[in-house]
């Protein structure tokens, strides 16, 4: 199993110092968040993010836009600058060597919103996006969001199967999320479903509403779930998505904890 972990992590370093601090934490992989990259005042452009990464013989992953951004607003300016921006983050990937690109799927506005109208925005603008990643050699996975929200639409193996029947790409590949689906028996249904479609691993622990802890500080059984990937087959990058704000020595810690759980 290879490793990984955001940039998110070090947001308030610039982008090349936190390649640097991922690099040192230990990590095979940076998941390097593009809005970070992308920052006016800690970004870098995409050759001198190539070069450090070669220079530091680290691998990447990249995950899209975050920020202000959704690709199934009502506003269709919006709609259109956020698929825009998902766009240039493939290009940016291909650009940098990485090896895959996370995609978030739209949510609502409000609950009030047509959820008809959302569901057709959500996959005109999937749809554009994984033909592009397609044509551009690059590999893109759709992540499962928080299954909290009531105006997320897909939050589980269900809503990803649906939204790839409509995309008419029925072997879509996954990003797994497992603090997103809050319980250990929906992660375990979740692997069981689309175990040879997950390309992609964000790891977490859970607790109730609370979200991104240390491994091992939720209610998430993570020795069952790494044993149910490792049985599905599940060959891509773990992923660190753990709250430890630009803490190196913590980022370390929980390093160890993801590899004893894959070592078993």
């Amino acid at each position: 199993m290879l490793f990984g972990a955001s940039t998110m992590t070090f947001f308030r370093r610039p982008i090349l110092e936190a390649l640097e601090a991922v690099f040192r934490c230990g990590f095979d992989y940076a998941e390097i968040w593009v809005d970070h990259a992308w920052d006016e005042r800690q970004g870098a452009d995409n050759e001198a993010i190539r070069r450090q990464l070669e220079r530091l013989g680290l691998r990447a992953t990249v995950h899209c836009p975050i920020l202000d951004i959704n690709i199934t607003s009502a506003n269709r300016g919006i709609r259109r600058e956020s698929v825009r921006q998902n766009l240039l983050t493939i290009d940016f990937a291909r650009e940098v060597g990485a090896q895959l690109v996370v995609i978030h799927p739209g949510s609502r506005f409000s609950v009030r919103e047509s959820l008809e109208a959302h569901w057709d925005y959500q996959i005109q603008s999937i749809k554009e996006i994984l033909a592009y990643a397609e044509e551009q050699g690059v590999m893109a996975a759709v992540e499962n969001m928080d299954s909290g929200k009531e105006v997320v639409s897909v939050k589980n193996d269900e809503d990803l199967k649906r939204l790839f029947t409509l995309c008419e790409r029925e072997n879509g590949l996954v990003t797994l999320d497992t603090t997103h689906l809050g319980t250990t028996e929906k992660v375990l249904e979740f692997i069981d479903a689309l175990g040879s479609q997950i390309a992609h691993l964000h790891l977490s622990d859970a607790l109730g509403d609370k979200m991104h802890l240390r491994l091992g500080e939720g209610n998430l059984d993570l020795r069952a779930v790494a044993k149910q990937l490792q049985t599905a087959g599940y060959t891509g990058v773990c992923s660190l998505e753990c709250f430890v704000p630009n803490d190196e020595r913590m980022l370390k810690n929980e390093l160890a904890k993801a590899r004893e759980l894959f070592s078993a």
